[in-house]
């Protein structure tokens, strides 16, 4: 995205909390074990690790003038985009905790999401709706609500 007027970065809070302690835990139980030998081990686990954080252990929503991106990860893949004149509408809205985190397909479309429950819906012109979550759903919506085509775009939340 050239210019963002609103860009923000959550980290996935659930990856950092188990690649972490894993890494630490397998690396010394490696080193302990094997001695010197088990540097390769440790350096092959490290390597895989970082580049899963990389790809993965952060999520990023940014709105320019024409459209909505969002991706994982500071790698920018995966990464998606839709134009702000394919949006009907938007509304605040929740997912539940079976719902998780992460990338999903649900009952009511796609959500993407690094942690928490809040989220902003967007109804697209195909006839499609997408979640992307959000620890401030708010100011989200208050920067994709006014840029949308049509001037009563924001719906109320869902029940």
């Amino acid at each position: 995205m050239r210019h963002a007027i609103y860009a923000h970065t959550q980290a996935v809070k659930l990856l950092w909390a188990i690649v972490l302690p894993v890494t630490v835990g397998v690396g010394v139980s490696l080193l302990a074990e094997k001695g010197v030998a088990g540097w390769p081990g440790v350096a092959l686990l490290l390597g895989v690790n970082i580049l899963l954080l990389m790809a993965l252990g952060h999520f990023t929503v940014e709105v320019g003038e024409g459209c909505v991106e969002w991706r994982f990860g500071v790698l920018g893949w995966p990464r998606w985009q839709v134009a702000l004149d394919q949006i009907t509408g938007a509304e605040l809205t929740t997912s539940s905790a079976l719902e998780g985190w992460g990338i999903r397909r649900t009952r009511t479309g796609m959500l993407y999401n690094a942690h928490g429950q809040q989220a902003v819906r967007l109804h697209l012109r195909d006839g499609r709706t997408l979640r992307l979550g959000s620890d401030e759903p708010e100011r989200l919506m208050g920067y994709i609500a006014p840029r949308l085509p049509t001037p009563a775009t924001a719906r109320p939340p869902a029940g």
